[in-house]
């Protein structure tokens, strides 16, 4: 049993070689546009989710909910499909899902650019001046597609088992290499990798279960299953959902246990703009993995900012419109109008895309105030482990910015009692850098150098503190001892503290 995942940005280069592969071997073809058929009949708009991901719409902090349900619908119904023996399925970035299961075999395929620009003037009836036009624009979009769905690029050749160029081959011939390929005992299927099969089956339908039941399809979630036992963890701030959660999947089929489990904890990060390829995300998500914490956003925004006024009118009733648009009519959550853009969301959006990628989203909001308004908006949020406050009142200068966010550090701190930090101060903190390496090897030099110098001097100490030596200015050695022991302690405390950090121990 193999299944065979074709990739390529020409939808009849794909099919073409599927239906040529399956010709020669019998096995079940699944195309994208199968997939994306029956996704439809769900309820799931993806050629809205689609636009919605290039026009960058006004609900854009949505996405990544639909995007996950559009992610478990593929994988239940491929994971459906291969279950009875081999299949081959066809799509843009096919060879991405399904990932660890080791009896699948990752295909790229590239057609001559003169060979796409003549199956899109045929297709469509273009001239091939825009022929060339539509392409470009074409892989772009699925680059962009993929980016967001899969988190990498659909070019990695590391992401490929083989890739077949046609320039020189026929597609009866890259079929044969290909069915030759399907056939090695390197993709022949194990225990573990059908186990793994089983999991993402299950994980897929739990998802699905989750997100369209109104009980649940407002929660946060992070759903994994292992051998039949669905994992479900929620952030802190939803344990309400806890109780929810095993009466929706009570009836899943293949579910041995449902273990639900809040968060162990909850990281507040507080800003006005967000870049999720910025230093300080790394430094937050790595401390995020290491806690075992969910990462929450909060846009804070100045008073009167046309964007924050925006904001705060879609937010208003915005969860209960959510449901009811859900409930009447299984739009995929993403509207059949044409939404207006709200402008620049300071790169929320994409950071939350980020972390539910990886697993650490606890939610974001934006509040439009300064300090009062904060506080006022985390009222009965739950507790955070850390309130990390990065890049905030952008619009004063830079001492007045300085005051006001160390002001609003100790507000927080001192309303909710939870450590609060700068995100400068994250650096030095949690992170360990070429900075923190440097002071490592400069603190463990000089403690070793301090204990080699006491022990290997023991009689010359000794004097000095109760001998002949201690007796001619009794008042030196209890000066020494008064300077040298504090400062020695912190050296070695430094050392243990940077070790700590070093091997990921808080």
């Amino acid at each position: 049993m193999a299944i065979v995942m074709i990739s390529s940005a020409s939808k009849e280069g794909r099919e073409e070689l599927a239906s040529s592969l399956a010709a020669k071997t019998g096995w079940r073809v699944l195309t994208r546009e199968d997939l994306i058929d029956q996704a439809r009949e769900y309820g799931i708009r993806v050629g809205r989710l689609e636009m919605s991901i290039i026009k960058k719409p006004a609900p854009a902090e949505r996405l990544s909910k639909e995007k996950n349900l559009y992610l478990a619908f593929l994988t239940a119904t491929l994971c459906d499909a291969a279950e009875n023996g081999n299949l081959i399925y066809c799509g843009r970035g096919g060879h991405l899902l399904l990932p660890g299961v080791d009896h699948r075999v990752r295909v790229g395929l590239t057609l001559p650019r003169e060979a796409r620009v003549q199956q899109v003037v045929r297709a469509l009836n273009m001239a091939p001046d825009k022929a060339e036009r539509y392409l470009d624009q074409l892989d772009v979009d699925i680059e962009r597609w993929v980016r967001f769905i899969h988190h990498t690029d659909v070019r990695d050749p590391s992401q490929f088992d083989l890739v077949l160029n046609l320039e020189h081959m026929g597609m009866s011939n890259a079929a044969t290499i290909l069915c030759e390929t399907a056939g090695l005992t390197d993709f022949r299927p194990t225990p573990l990798s059908l186990k793994r099969l089983d999991d993402h089956r299950l994980t897929a339908k739990a998802k699905l279960r989750l997100a369209i039941d109104p009980r649940t399809e407002l929660a946060d979630l992070q759903v994994q299953a292992d051998d039949g036992v669905v994992t479900v963890t929620y952030p802190p701030q939803q344990d309400a959902f806890g109780e929810t959660i095993p009466a929706v999947l009570s009836s899943l089929e293949g579910c041995r246990r449902i273990q639900c489990t809040m968060a162990e904890t909850s990281i507040l990060w507080v800003q006005e703009r967000f870049q999720p390829d910025s230093g300080s995300f790394q430094q937050i998500t790595a401390l995020a993995r290491r806690w075992g914490a969910a990462i929450e956003l909060v846009r804070m925004m100045p008073p009167g900012h046309p964007v924050a006024e925006t904001v705060a009118r879609m937010s208003a009733g915005k969860d209960q419109a959510r449901l009811s648009d859900r409930r009447e009519a299984r739009d995929g959550g993403v509207e059949d109008d044409e939404v207006a853009p709200v402008g620049d969301d300071g790169g929320l959006a994409r950071t939350q895309e980020e972390l539910v990628g990886i697993g650490r989203s606890g939610g974001q909001r934006t509040v439009s105030g300064g300090t009062d308004e904060i506080i006022s908006s985390l009222e009965d949020q739950g507790k955070y482990s850390l309130v990390v406050i990065g890049d905030v009142f952008l619009d004063k200068g830079h001492a007045a910015r300085t005051r006001m966010t160390r002001e609003l550090a100790l507000s927080i701190r001192d309303r909710f009692k939870t450590p609060v930090i700068t995100s400068d101060e994250l650096k030095t903190r949690f992170t360990f850098g070429g900075r923190q390496a440097a002071k490592l090897v400069v603190t463990a030099a000089l403690v070793v150098i301090a204990y080699l110098a006491v022990f290997s001097h023991q009689a010359q100490v000794l004097d000095f503190i109760g001998g002949a030596m201690h007796e001619q200015r009794r008042w030196l050695a209890p000066a020494v001892v008064v300077v040298f022991v504090p400062l020695l302690a912190y050296a070695y405390g430094t050392v243990a503290s940077l070790a700590l950090r070093l091997l990921k121990i808080d």
